[in-house]
């Protein structure tokens, strides 16, 4: 059900109107003086983006500041586990 909007020709206030089906009423009731001298208007649209779209519009610096700051952490170290280790040779058996 869309929402179309309306401008009051007389006092040229705004109405919005909620209607059943897409065959939009030519005119309707002003809510601020009752005149039915009103013509619709474009409404302006919004719209959710999804998370991929989101991150496309991500700044490509981003990628290299987030590797950046990974790469600055101690769980970045691979060899870390294996400096912990005992060697198999120092097992005991």
């Amino acid at each position: 059900m869309p929402i179309y909007e309306y401008r009051c020709q007389d006092c040229r206030q705004k109405t919005s109107k909620l209607w059943r089906g897409f065959d939009a009423p030519q005119s309707i009731l002003c809510a601020a003086c009752d005149s039915e001298n009103t013509s619709r208007v474009i409404s302006s649209v919004a719209f959710h983006k999804s998370l991929g779209s989101k991150l496309q519009d991500l700044d490509p610096k981003y990628d290299r500041m987030v590797d950046t700051a990974a790469a600055n952490t101690a769980s970045s170290d691979e060899n870390a586990f294996l400096r912990k280790s005992t060697p198999l040779s120092n097992a005991d058996a």
